[in-house]
């Protein structure tokens, strides 16, 4: 079990996180302490080539866990849900290959307001609205990760949960704005660095 029945975060990042590629499932899984992992759903096709071999949780990485947590706090799921998220955030926010914004699936919106990393927001199609959490954004484009189940945007094109798209900021609408943007400084990760 992962978390503990009171709804109280266990799974703290400390010197013993680490990515590794996993060759049967073509997928990155994420060791956790106390011989727990977790499988991300980010799949080969879509990862750059930084994770070859062992590749260590950071602080960084750790600064980032913890300001997705608090960025989905307030969603109506439970902690393990949270930290799932939060785990596959980091993970897509560190792994995924770049693409080219692909907003032609998605109406504008009619406001529009800057976009910043944890923001929670909405994408419209003509039949759906999908949920999705900011993971990089500038003045123009932003990098979002699906919080949605699975969407058919096109007949070639889906989007499954934890999948990532990059979008123009014109067709974004804010569910919630993040407090401020992550910091190494803002989270505690003695752990980490120990």
């Amino acid at each position: 079990m992962l978390l503990e029945p009171s709804n109280k975060m266990l799974l703290e990042p400390n010197n013993k996180w680490y990515w590794q590629y996993d060759l049967a499932s073509q997928l990155i899984i994420i060791q956790l302490s106390d011989g727990l992992a977790m499988s991300c759903q980010l799949d080969k096709r879509n990862m750059n080539n930084l994770c070859k071999g062992r590749v260590n949780f950071c602080a960084e990485d750790a600064s980032y866990y913890y300001y997705f947590l608090e960025s989905v706090k307030d969603l109506s799921i439970g902690t393990a849900g949270k930290v799932q998220i939060a785990l596959n955030a980091v993970t897509n926010l560190r792994f995924h290959k770049i693409r080219m914004p692909q907003s032609w699936f998605f109406n504008y919106a009619h406001s529009v307001s800057s976009v910043n990393t944890g923001d929670l927001i909405t994408l419209t199609t003509t039949n759906e609205h999908l949920s999705l959490l900011v993971l990089e954004a500038d003045e123009r484009v932003s990098t979002c990760m699906s919080l949605s189940n699975k969407i058919e945007l096109s007949d070639t094109k889906s989007l499954n949960k934890f999948d990532i798209i990059r979008v123009m900021n014109d067709r974004v609408q804010l569910q919630q704005k993040a407090a401020s943007q992550p910091s190494v400084e803002l989270f505690p990760y003695q752990q980490i660095i120990a």
